[in-house]
This record gives structure tokens, sequence and C-alpha cells, in this order.
């Protein structure tokens, strides 16, 4: 029973009218309070399922642990069921057959029996000790009576004005940007394993002079996504000389290529693509990508571990609500993949028909119904991958494009300067469109500079 009810009960209508009106605007304050107090209390309470207690900011700077988890179930050591094992395979030649006698017996030290009862066979590899080699190259050269000039082969096996051979310079190369080496690392790796001695300066140059021959290729590249049936895009932050900016890729069937620019909107890949570019665009629903639409007029796929992932966060806050619309898009999406690219329009009216007519009905969640709305005025971008084998309906190929660079911004924390960057989106793009082709730099890294300089 509240001070005010008290009073009530005490005989107010006895009271002058000031003293009543007074007690009216307490009342009515106390009232909003309590609404307000209800409203902080539910902001709070969608704080915390936001920030669990494993997260918060330290000296400005944010940060994340996990708990401790422990398996109920013991698994087992080595592939899963159905999956290929990993295993080390008997090299096919052997290079050298060394014979190990035995004389005396290495427990009691006694003389043992001159003849060999058995021999037991073991293979073993490992990498032999290395010296670097100078090479000494005495050029000819010889006068062209129809250029009127002195003319000599070109080098294949070192770029110009370079003391070090290309095959080093692409090792360096593979070990900063695949294996995400840092600079003062990658000296020490040649120092010890090859007994060559490189500066931390020089690692830079090395990147800088390959990533300039590389130029024209990934000229190329840009060529070849916009040409491509279908590419993922996405972007992630990236920061050059501690100003914030954002890596974004672009990912096709044979081709990876990456970009860095200080915008996260439409104009980056639009610059990137051109209005005129070929193809389905798959992306994250990100509002710089229906922009970037609304200029080309390209056909658009949304990822749908993106709404699928949205879908389970409505559901931890509008528990009815939002567990009906995670159930029903799990429906939708599991039937769309059952169709394995092969759908026609038809099947996918039918699907987006069906998801309407179980999602649209009023919600009391304002989320859960802010959501739908939106999600149902999206049909044109829900199920291309249906009827299109070009096209993927999650946007994991981009996703797991950008993996290897967020790592190498935790070590490395960004790029120092504009050319930096330059030279790591030429290069990271180079490594990537290799390994998608199952090549590797080392060995098909020359025979794009020559393909791509003649």
């Amino acid at each position: 029973m509240t001070v005010l009810h008290c009073i009530r009960m005490d005989g107010m209508n006895n009271w002058p009218e000031e003293v009543k009106q007074y007690i009216q605007s307490l009342e009515e304050k106390i009232e909003s309070l309590s609404k307000e107090l209800e409203k902080v209390k539910n902001d709070f309470a969608d704080y915390k399922k936001r920030h669990p207690p494993n997260t918060g900011v330290k000296h400005g700077k944010p940060y994340h642990f996990k708990s401790s988890t422990v398996s109920k179930k013991k698994k087992k050591p080595g592939a899963k069921k159905g999956h290929a094992p990993h295993y080390r395979a008997m090299p096919k030649d052997i290079d050298e057959t060394r014979h190990v006698p035995v004389t005396h017996c290495p427990q009691c030290g006694r003389r043992v029996s001159e003849n060999v009862q058995e021999i037991r066979r073991r293979v073993y590899e490992d990498i032999p000790v290395c010296q670097p080699i100078a090479v000494e190259l005495l050029i000819e050269r010889r006068y062209c009576n129809h250029c009127h000039k002195l003319i000599e082969a070109p080098v294949s096996e070192v770029l110009p004005n370079a003391r070090i051979g290309l095959r080093t310079m692409l090792a360096v190369v593979w070990f900063k940007i695949h294996l995400r080496m840092t600079e003062e690392a990658i000296p020490q790796v040649f120092e010890t394993l090859f007994g060559l001695h490189l500066s931390e300066g020089e690692v830079v140059c090395i990147l800088r002079q390959i990533a300039r021959v590389f130029g024209p290729y990934y000229q190329e590249l840009i060529k070849e996504i916009r040409k491509a049936e279908a590419r993922n895009i996405d972007e992630t932050s990236w920061r050059t000389n501690g100003v914030n900016g954002y890596l974004w890729t672009f990912i096709s069937q044979g081709v990876a290529l990456f970009k860095i620019a200080q915008s996260r909107k439409h104009t980056v890949p639009l610059n990137v693509l051109g209005k005129k570019h070929h193809g389905v665009d798959i992306h994250d629903r990100f509002s710089a990508y229906k922009t970037l639409a609304g200029k080309t007029g390209n056909v658009q796929q949304v990822c749908w571990m993106h709404i699928l992932k949205n879908a389970e966060e409505l559901a931890s806050f509008s528990k009815h609500e939002g567990e009906h619309i995670l159930h029903v898009l799990r429906d939708i999406y599991h039937k769309a993949k059952a169709f394995d690219h092969q759908g026609t329009d038809e099947d996918i009216n039918s699907l987006f028909s069906q998801m309407e007519h179980e999602l649209d009905h009023p919600y009391k969640s304002h989320k859960c119904n802010r959501f739908v709305c939106h999600l149902l005025d999206e049909k044109e971008t829900l199920f291309e991958f249906v009827k299109n084998s070009s096209v993927d309906g999650t946007n994991n190929a981009a996703e797991r494009a950008l993996r290897p660079a967020v790592i190498a911004r935790k070590i490395m924390g960004g790029t120092r300067s504009e050319k930096g960057s330059h030279d790591y989106e030429i290069l990271l793009s180079v490594i990537q469109t290799l390994q998608k082709n199952g090549k590797n730099l080392l060995e098909h890294g020359p025979e794009i500079l020559k393909t791509s300089h003649g």
C-alpha cells in the first residue's frame, strides 16, 4: 500500500484543492517513472542477451574470452565416419639406402651372433641441409641489324635489378601473405633453414617488387570477376596506417579478388565491377548491396545463413514468435536446397507463397514484425540459387576467403601505407586465385609472370 493511497483513505475530500492537484501530479509522475523503469529493465535485459558476461572493455579496447567447455561425449581420435583419413603415404622412390649393423647387444653389451636372422625395413623422410647458391649471369649482347641496337636474351629466373632469385622472392611472398609471418620472422627462417641472409627492409622491397610485376595479372582478375556467372561479395574492417578502412573480397568460380578502400559504400564494388558487369551478386543483405543493385540492375542472392542467424537472434528475444519465424525459415531453406539448383520459376513462386502464408500474420513484437516485413519485400533476392547452378544460397565462399586476412589483421594490425595496402590486395588475390585452382605460388607464379609480361 503506497503512501498516497494511505492519504486517500485518511480523507482527501476535506483537503484544499491545491493539495489535491499536487497529489495528483505526484501520482502521474510516479506512473510515468514506473513505465520508464520498466522500459529500462527491458532494454537492460536485451543488452545482457547481446553482451554476455565474457565480453567487456578494458583500457578502451573490447575483449572477449570463451568459457571452458568440456564435451560430455568423448570423441575418438582420427577422421569422422565417412571422411577421408589423413596419413603420410609411403614415398614411391627411395633416394638413399643405409645399412644399420649391430655387433653388440644395446641392453647387456655382449657380442651378438654373426648371422643375420632378419632385416627390418624402416623408411623416413627428411630435408637436406641447404646452402644458398650464388649465380653469375654472363649475358651476351649482340647487335641487331634490323633494330639497330644491342640486344640480349631475356632472363626469367630473376627480376630486373634484383639480387635475389625469383623463387626466393616468391617464397618470401608466400611466407608473408599465405602463412601470415611477420617481417621480423621471415629473415630468421631463411637464415636458419637456408643460410641466406635477408634484412627486414629487403622483405618489404621484395613484396613491392613482386606486387608490381603481378599488376597486369591483377587487372586480368578484375576482368574475369566482371564476366563471372556469379560472385560472392563481402567486406571486413582493415586499417591503413592507423586509419580505419575495409578489405573487400569478390569470389567467383576460379577467381579471388581483394580490394582495400576507406569506404564501405556501394561505390567500392561499383568501381571494381562496373555498371554493366555480368552475373549474379551474392551478399549478406548489407544496405550498400541494395544500392549497388539499383545502380547495375543485376540479379541478387542474399545469404540464407545470415537470415537464419538473424532469426535465431529473434528467437532469443521473442521466445514464441521468434521460434515460429526460425522454424518456418529453416523449413523453407531446407526445401529450397532440396531442388539442388534444378528448380524453376514456378518452384520459386511456390516456396515464397508458402513462406508468406506461414509468416504473414500480426506479431506483438515490433522486432519480429519489422524482420518479417523486410524479408517478404526481398522476394527477388531469396531464391535465385534454386534454379541457378552457379549461385550458392549462402555467402560462405566470401566468408572463408576473408578469414586468412582477418587472422593477418590480428597479427600485424593492417598495413602501414597506401602502397602497402595496394601490394597486399594484389598478392592476396594472386595467392588465393592460385589456391582455388589447385596451384601454388612457387610452382605457378613464374608461369603467370611470363604470360602476363610476355
